[in-house]
C-alpha cells in the first residue's frame, strides 16, 4: 500500500509539473473550457413548482397532468377583499372595476370568478337562465340590497367567493393549464405524432409565465389598496411565485457574503493578495463551469439546488487551501516557485482527489432520490465537485507560474506558539487517555441517538416565509375566513358514458359533498367542497318556481339529463368545471387549509377510504396540489433512506480501500457517522424538522466532513511511518494539516451559518444545522479519530 501511494504522489507531482512548464497552453484551455459552458448561463432557470418535485414517470404526477388535461389548472390565485364599510354600493363598483381590470391586463387566464360573474340561476316558464351576480355595478341601495339576498340564497359562493361573515370577498383566478398554441399553421400536430416528453412538459405553464400572472395581478390590486380597503393575494402558484423571488433575493444575500467571508479567511490565513486572489479565481472559473453544465443540460435550480453556489465555493476554497498552505511552506524554505508548487501538489494532491471523489459519492446518492429536484442535486453536485478538483490540481500551478508570489522568510527559533500549545494538548489528552476520550464521545452519541428518534418530518411550504410576510398573512387570512385556499380533487368514473344522469349516483355524491364538509382529521377540515349535485340542485330548484324545497336532486335519469340539457343550452360552460363531455366521469372538488403535508396523508387516506366505501363499483381517484403535497413526503422518506444508506455503503468502501485497512477503515466512518447523529439530536431537542432542505445534511455533511478525516489519516500515515510514535504522529498531524483542517472547517461553518440571514426560513434551518454539523466534524477529528488511532496502532 505504501507503494501505491509513493506511486500516487509520485503522479500528480508529474501532472503539476507538465501544468507548469506548459502554463500557457493549459490556462487557454481552461479558459476556453469554462467560457464554452458558461455561455450558456442564460439559459438556466428557476423552477419551484410542485410538479417538479416529480419525475416523468411518477404516477402521481401523471395523474395530475391527465387530471390538467381534462379539467384544467386546479390551484387557484385568491385576491380576498376586505371592505371597512362592508359590501356596499362602493364596494360593488369598486369590485367590478377591479375584475373588469384583471381580465384586460392579467395574461394566461383561463377564468376569472367574483360575485361580479358569479353563477345565478333562474327560470321563465320551461326556459333557463344562466347569468352573473352583477352584469352592471349597483347604483341604489335597493340594487345592492338585492345582490345581497341572492348572495345568500346560492350556497356555492360561501366559502369560496364570500366568507361565511361576509367580511371577505374572494376573487378566484384560474390560469390555462395547457399553453395556447401561437402557430398558425394548419399543419402544426401532423409532424411528430407522438410528441417527446420534453415537448410535452412545455405544454403547460413554466415558473416564468406563473410569475407574469402573479406580478401582473399584484400591478392592478396595488391600485386599489386603500385604508377603507384591505387587499390580500395568496393561492398555491402566487405562494410558488414567491418562493421564486425569495431564492432569488437569498441568492443575491447569501452568495457576496460567502466570498466576503472566504476573502477573510483567506486574508486571516496567508496574509499575501496572492494567497486570497488565487482561490478565489479557482473557485469562481469553477462555479462558472458548474452552472454552465446545468444550462447544457436542462437542470434548473430549484428549492433544493439552492445551496450549490455557496456548497461548492466553500468546498472549492477547501481543495486549495491544503494546496496552497503546502506550497506556502515549501516556498518560503527554498525560494523555488517550481519545485515548491510540484512539491505541495504532489504530497496534498491525492488526499485532495481522495476528498473529491468521497464528497462526490456523498452527493451522488441524491441521483437515485424519489424526489426529483433531489436528483437532479444528485446529478449536477459532483460535476461541481470534480470541476472544483480540477480546477484547483490545473490553476493554481498556472498562476504561480505566470504570476508574481512574494517569499516571506521563515522565523526560526519560533516555537510553542498558542495554536501548537493547544495542539500539543490534543495530542497528548488523546494519546495518553484515548478510552476516556472514546467513551465521552459514546455517551454524546447515545444521547444524540435517543433525541434523534424524535425528530419529525414536515413540509409545509407556507411556513418558510416570515410570519410578518404579506403572503403567509394573506394565507393564514384565507385558512381562518375562508377555510382554506389549496386544492385536492376527486374524480370518480361511474363506468359508462352518462353514468352521471342515474339519481343514485347523484345521491351519492350529493352524500360524499356533505360528509367531506363536516367531518375533520388531524386539524384539517376542508373549507368547500363542491360537486356536480351543486348545479342539479339550482338548476331544479330554478325550474320549480324558485322554491327552497325543489332545492333536491331529481329524482328520474330522464329528468336529470334534461336538466343537464337546459343548463348547457344556457350557455353557461360551468359544467366543464364538474364533469367530461360524456357525463362518465364526476369531479369533486376541495378546499383545505394550507397546512402539513403530513397532516394531509392522514386527511387524504380517510378521504379515499370514506369515497371507496361510498362508491364500491367505481374507480376513485385523488389528485390536485394536496396530493402532491402528500407524495412528496412520501418520497422524501424513500429519498432519505436511499440516500443515507447509498452514502454510507459507498464512502465506507472507499475509506477502507483509500486507507488499505478494513480496521482503519471502518473506525474513520465511526468518527464520520458521529456529527450526523449529533446534529440529528440537537434536531430532536430544538424541535426542528426534517423537510427538504434538511434532510439532505446526513448526505451532504457526510461527503464533506469524511475529507477532513482523510487528510488527517493520509498525515497521520506519513508520519507514523517515519517516526512510529502515535502521540508524536498525531502531533505533527495537527501541526501541518491541522491549520489547514481548522480553516477550512471555519470556511465550511461561516458558509452555513450565512444563510441565517436568509429570508426562507428553511435555508436558515439548513444554515445552522450544516454549520453545526461542522463543528461537530471537526471535534470528532481533533479528538474521536486520534483517540481511535491510539488504541488500534498503540498495540504495534
Amino acid at each position: 500500500m505504501k507503494t501505491i501511494y509513493k506511486k500516487c504522489e509520485a503522479l500528480f507531482a508529474g501532472i503539476a509539473l507538465l501544468i507548469y512548464t506548459r502554463k500557457y497552453v493549459a490556462l487557454a484551455f481552461m479558459l476556453l473550457f469554462t467560457a464554452g459552458l458558461a455561455s450558456q448561463l442564460g439559459k438556466i432557470t428557476i423552477d419551484t413548482r410542485d410538479e417538479g418535485f416529480f419525475h416523468d414517470d411518477d404516477p402521481a404526477l401523471i395523474a395530475y397532468n391527465d387530471f390538467r388535461e381534462r379539467f384544467g389548472q386546479d390551484e387557484i390565485f385568491i385576491i380576498a377583499l376586505q371592505p371597512k364599510q362592508g359590501l356596499d354600493k362602493e364596494f360593488f363598483n369598486t369590485l367590478y372595476r377591479i375584475h373588469q381590470e384583471l381580465e384586460e391586463s392579467v395574461p394566461y387566464i383561463d377564468d376569472i370568478k367574483s360575485l361580479v360573474n358569479g353563477r345565478v340561476v333562474w327560470a321563465d316558464q320551461d326556459t333557463l337562465y344562466v347569468e352573473d351576480l352583477v352584469e352592471t355595478p349597483p347604483q341604489t341601495d335597493e340594487e345592492v340590497a338585492r345582490i345581497k339576498e341572492r348572495i345568500d340564497h346560492f350556497p356555492l359562493y360561501e366559502n369560496l367567493l364570500v366568507s361565511q361573515d361576509r367580511s371577505t370577498v374572494s376573487i378566484v383566478i384560474k390560469a390555462l393549464a395547457i399553453k395556447e398554441s401561437q402557430s398558425d399553421d394548419l399543419l402544426t400536430g401532423f409532424e411528430q405524432e407522438f410528441p417527446q416528453d420534453g415537448d410535452n412538459a412545455d405544454r403547460y405553464l413554466s415558473n416564468s409565465e406563473s410569475l407574469e400572472i402573479t406580478k401582473a395581478i399584484q400591478a392592478v390590486i396595488a391600485k386599489y389598496q386603500a385604508p377603507d380597503l384591505k387587499v390580500f393575494f395568496t393561492g398555491t402558484p402566487a405562494v410558488v411565485a414567491e418562493l421564486q423571488m425569495s431564492i432569488e433575493r437569498d441568492l443575491s444575500l447569501i452568495m457576496p457574503l460567502s466570498m466576503l467571508l472566504i476573502i477573510f479567511f483567506l486574508t486571516l490565513l496567508y496574509r499575501r493578495i496572492s494567497g486570497v486572489v488565487y482561490p478565489l479565481l479557482v473557485v469562481v472559473l469553477s462555479l462558472l463551469a458548474t452552472f454552465g453544465f446545468m444550462a447544457l443540460v436542462g437542470i434548473p435550480i430549484t428549492l433544493v439546488s439552492q445551496i450549490l453556489p455557496s456548497f461548492l465555493l466553500i468546498v472549492g476554497i477547501g481543495d486549495t487551501v491544503h494546496i496552497l498552505t503546502i506550497f506556502y511552506r515549501n516556498y518560503n524554505q527554498h525560494g523555488d516557485k517550481k519545485r515548491a508548487i510540484v512539491d505541495a501538489v504532489g504530497f496534498a494532491g491525492l488526499p485532495v482527489f481522495m476528498t473529491s471523489i468521497t464528497t462526490a459519492c456523498g452527493l451522488l446518492s441524491f441521483a437515485w432520490a424519489d424526489v426529483a429536484t433531489v436528483a437532479q442535486l444528485g446529478y449536477v453536485a459532483p460535476v461541481g465537485v470534480m470541476f472544483a478538483f480540477v480546477y484547483s490540481i490545473v490553476l493554481l500551478p498556472v498562476f504561480i507560474a505566470i504570476l508574481p508570489v512574494k517569499q516571506k522568510s521563515t522565523k526560526a527559533g519560533v516555537v510553542n506558539s498558542p495554536v501548537e500549545i493547544f495542539f500539543d494538548w490534543i495530542a497528548r489528552t488523546t494519546t495518553q487517555r484515548p478510552l476516556v476520550v472514546t467513551l465521552i464521545f459514546g455517551v454524546i452519541v447515545t444521547v444524540a441517538f435517543f433525541s434523534a428518534l424524535t425528530v419529525r418530518f414536515s413540509h409545509n411550504i407556507s411556513t418558510w416565509f416570515p410570519e410578518d410576510s404579506s403572503i403567509r398573512v394573506a394565507t393564514n387570512l384565507l385558512d381562518s375566513v375562508n377555510g382554506g385556499s389549496v386544492m385536492l380533487e376527486v374524480l370518480i368514473d361511474s363506468g359508462e358514458k352518462n353514468g352521471l344522469h342515474t339519481p343514485e349516483f347523484q345521491q351519492k355524491l350529493d352524500q360524499a359533498v356533505t360528509y367531506i364538509s363536516d367531518f375533520k382529521v388531524s386539524g384539517i377540515k376542508a373549507g368547500k367542497v363542491w360537486a356536480l349535485p351543486d348545479v342539479l340542485k339550482e338548476t331544479n330548484r330554478a325550474l320549480n318556481e324558485d322554491k327552497q324545497s325543489a332545492y333536491t336532486i331529481p329524482d328520474s335519469r330522464e329528468l336529470i339529463a334534461q336538466e343537464l340539457i337546459l343548463f348547457e343550452s344556457s350557455g353557461s360552460d360551468d359544467l366543464e368545471d364538474f364533469t367530461d363531455s360524456s357525463y362518465r366521469t364526476a369531479r369533486i372538488s376541495i378546499v383545505a387549509p394550507f397546512a402539513d403535508a403530513i397532516l394531509y396523508a392522514d386527511y387524504t387516506e380517510k378521504v379515499l377510504g370514506y369515497l371507496k366505501q361510498q362508491f364500491p363499483g367505481n374507480s376513485v381517484t385523488l389528485t390536485g396540489k394536496i396530493q402532491l403535497f402528500v407524495h412528496i413526503i412520501t418520497n422524501s422518506l424513500t429519498t432519505m433512506a436511499k440516500s443515507y444508506t447509498f452514502a454510507i455503503v459507498v464512502i465506507t468502501l472507499l475509506m477502507i480501500v483509500l486507507v488499505g485497512r478494513v480496521r482503519i477503515g471502518l473506525m474513520s466512518m465511526a468518527a464520520n457517522v458521529t456529527p450526523i447523529v449529533c446534529i440529528l439530536g440537537v434536531m430532536g431537542m430544538l424541535s426542528i424538522p426534517l423537510d427538504l432542505s434538511t434532510m439532505l445534511v446526513g448526505s451532504l455533511i457526510l461527503g464533506i466532513v469524511v475529507d477532513d478525516t482523510i487528510h488527517f489519516l493520509h498525515h497521520f500515515r506519513r508520519a507514523f511511518e517515519e517516526n512510529g510514535d502515535v502521540e508524536q504522529a498525531v502531533r505533527e498531524t495537527l501541526y501541518t494539516t491541522g491549520r489547514a483542517l481548522f480553516i477550512t472547517s471555519m470556511v465550511l461553518c461561516g458558509g452555513f451559518y450565512i444563510y441565517t440571514v436568509a429570508y426562507l426560513a428553511n435555508n436558515v434551518r439548513f444554515g445552522i444545522i450544516s454549520g453545526t454539523a461542522v463543528l461537530f466534524a471537526l471535534a470528532a477529528d481533533f479528538f474521536l479519530v486520534p483517540a481511535l488511532l491510539t488504541l488500534v496502532y498503540r498495540r504495534k
